[in-house]
């Protein structure tokens, strides 16, 4: 396999990229992408494997809540200070986490480090916790009667 390195320009998301994306967003609605098509200038046409489809379909998301969106490469251990930055929650709240045996960690020396592939997936499934409680409320019946 030969690697390719192809140098692109910072993306700017515009408006109109934002409103693209909400359109894209709106038509999928709460069905779960499984492939994507790339057509290039010169027609030839690229199926994207399911789990980078995924990655694209994060980031569509990502540009129709606002805000910038940072690529960024991420070390395949992460000190659990790290780990809890992205979970968005304190060191000790991620420790205990590990301690209760909901996300796994890996011993290097003394100290703990979580691996990213883990945090990933646990923090999907939180947010998909999250999700199905919100969509429950929603649809309770609250003496509507």
């Amino acid at each position: 396999m030969t690697a390719v390195t192809a140098a692109r320009p910072t993306l700017t998301i515009t408006d109109g990229l934002r409103a693209e994306a909400a359109r894209v967003v709106e038509q999928a609605g709460d069905e779960k992408v499984s492939s994507v098509v790339i057509t290039t200038e010169t027609g030839k046409q690229i199926e994207v494997p399911t789990d980078l489809a995924e990655v694209l379909d994060s980031i569509v998301h990502r540009m129709v809540q606002g805000g910038r969106i940072v690529l960024a490469s991420m070390p395949e251990l992460l000190t659990t200070s790290n780990a809890a930055d992205v979970l968005g929650v304190s060191r000790p709240t991620l420790v205990k986490l590990i301690e209760d045996g909901k996300l796994p960690a890996v011993m290097r020396g003394t100290h703990r480090r979580v691996r990213w592939s883990d945090l990933s997936r646990f923090r999907d499934e939180r947010e998909a916790q999250r999700r199905a409680a919100v969509r429950e409320l929603l649809e309770a019946d609250f003496g509507g009667e």
